[in-house]
């Protein structure tokens, strides 16, 4: 239920933005001067359908602790849009499933990978309110498998190591 105090603790900014003053002051920004600030929708919901779809989803239960959920991304170069996107898959995720998310990113190239290690950051000066920071496979933390007998014995997993390295420098010899 929506009490008075829950509505004037954050509306009172729409009519007098002159309580943000102390706000700017804790973040150590300088109260603007002259600015616009109206009021805009704070309606969240998506009226219209978009299309946003991870690449893969696990759910993981383990057997001596908490569930958590893999969001598993490949990613083939840097892109603008791919931090608001991901922090946006990993916000949905949580919300939507009540369990941690772990954002992992699939890199064949190195510079690829630092990039998508981040963070990304949705900030004002030096306050940020949300960091993500994924956690990268690529050509640094996944060791190449050379030895037929390991290839043997773990495949599929042989078979990840060379799609990884698959742009690596003196991938010939692999």
């Amino acid at each position: 239920m929506v009490t008075s105090t829950h509505e004037t603790s954050h509306r009172i900014f729409q009519d007098h933005p002159e309580v943000l003053t102390p706000v700017f002051e804790a973040l150590g920004l300088p109260p603007p001067v002259k600015a616009d600030i109206e009021a805009i929708t704070p309606d969240a919901t998506e009226v219209k359908p978009l299309e946003r779809r991870v690449d893969t989803v696990l759910k993981v239960v383990p057997s001596d602790g908490d569930a958590f959920l893999l969001a598993i991304e490949a990613q083939t170069a840097p892109a603008d849009d791919k931090g608001v996107n991901w922090s946006y898959y990993t916000a949905y995720l949580q919300a939507k499933f009540h369990l941690p998310v772990l954002l992992v990113a699939v890199c064949r190239k190195k510079a690829t990978a630092t990039w998508a290690a981040g963070p990304f950051e949705c900030r004002v000066g030096n306050w940020s309110t949300l960091v993500l920071r994924p956690f990268v496979l690529g050509p640094d933390t996944v060791p190449r498998i050379t030895d037929e007998s390991d290839v043997a014995r773990q495949p599929a997993l042989a078979t990840f190591a060379a799609i990884v390295h698959s742009e690596s420098e003196g991938i010939s010899g692999y």
